[in-house]
């Protein structure tokens, strides 16, 4: 049994990490800026707008974590939690289908391969991904003692605190981006990190994902294009695979992982909320590019959603009431209803076709 101590000690660079080629040179990107944190926190008038501007236009940056007390301590702990992914990963796949909750109309626990779509037309997806309460992550609501307990395997319970270290450093990052998004909208103090406490019941969670290395003659979409459900995403990734839709056009580039730094995206709430003013862009998992497709890919996600209680509309204030298109007599669904519409419409238990698609869809044709 593993424990805490020993993932701490033993895992705080991953073993698989010193044999990843490089991402190549000659594969177009996307145009994602860099936002320092530290320079938020000195509350940088400048690298606040240049927040704000990212998050109108792509929605995607990188966000470099160097230099400031909280961003550090979170690239730390990411490094060991790669290391948890992975032993959790070598479990064996009987061990880990005890913790798949899909049957009981659950999003959090163990999915298995292929046991979600990618499409109207049913294609199956190529990734494992672990949380221990639904079908997917690690819930922020049972490792902080804010819901009921969920069933986990024991490396996961031995780990606890070193989960909740992680999700409480996620939290305090996602904080200071909440208060920049707010004070740049001319919004009330505190208005989105208001709408997202950590002591709430909420659909935040802790995400594992594991792509093996799909076969050289059929490399394709491991995960269908999306919006994200939520509000704020940070990604943690080693080797690439994500792509970006750039926005007016039909090219989906790469997104080249950055030491140092995590990748952040906007999700539907925050379209929600402000109107359209801000963006959830469309994005997808394909097989990795080049030397890097023959290697696993892992990738180490924390979503932040709304309280389940929130309404996702439009709020009231500064920017929006200049600028919102829409939304003004929307009642909205709660973010607890949104979650669970979009994430149970793609699971290979419930899927009915492309209704079910359609049903599961998010802010993808709702873009100023």
């Amino acid at each position: 049994m593993a424990t805490e101590a020993n993932i701490s000690s033993s895992a705080s660079t991953p073993s698989y990490t010193s044999k990843l080629p490089p991402f190549p040179e000659d594969v177009p990107t996307a145009p994602l800026v860099t936002i320092s944190l530290s320079k938020l926190v000195a509350k940088d008038p400048e690298e606040h707008a240049s927040l704000y501007s990212a998050s109108k236009s792509l929605g995607f940056f990188y966000l470099d974590m160097q230099c400031c007390a909280d961003g550090e301590a979170l690239l730390q702990d990411a490094d060991i939690m790669f290391g948890l992914m992975e032993n959790f990963f070598s479990l064996p796949v009987e061990e880990k289908e005890k913790f798949d909750f899909a049957g009981a109309n659950s999003y959090f626990g163990y999915k298995g391969m292929g046991a979600e779509v990618i499409d109207k037309e049913g294609t199956k997806d190529r990734n494992e991904i672990y949380n221990t309460r639904l079908s997917h992550q690690i819930s922020k609501d049972d490792i902080l003692s804010v819901g009921p307990a969920i069933p986990a395997p024991d490396l996961i319970n031995t780990n606890r605190r070193l989960i909740q270290r992680h999700m409480k450093e996620n939290y305090s990052v996602l904080t200071t981006l909440f208060n920049s998004l707010t004070t740049s909208m001319g919004l009330p103090e505190g208005t989105f990190a208001d709408l997202h406490p950590i002591s709430a019941p909420s659909g935040c969670h802790v995400r594992f994902i594991r792509a093996p290395p799909q076969p050289r003659d059929d490399r394709r979409i491991a995960l269908g294009e999306h919006t994200d459900f939520g509000s704020l995403t940070i990604l943690f990734n080693r080797i690439g695979g994500l792509q970006v839709l750039l926005p007016g056009t039909r090219d989906w580039v790469y997104v080249r992982p950055v030491p140092g730094c995590a990748i952040i995206n906007l999700g539907d709430a925050m379209v929600k909320f402000t109107a359209g003013i801000l963006r959830s862009n469309l994005h997808r998992v394909v097989s990795p590019p080049c030397a890097q497709g023959e290697a696993v890919r892992y990738s180490l996600v924390y979503f932040c959603r709304p309280e389940h209680e929130v309404k996702l509309r439009r709020l009231k204030g500064g920017v929006i009431d200049k600028e919102g298109k829409g939304g003004e007599n929307e009642e909205g669904e709660s973010s607890k209803d949104w979650i669970q519409r979009r994430a149970m419409g793609r699971k290979i238990k419930f899927f009915k076709g492309s209704e079910s698609w359609e049903g599961a869809k998010g802010t993808e044709g709702a873009r100023l």
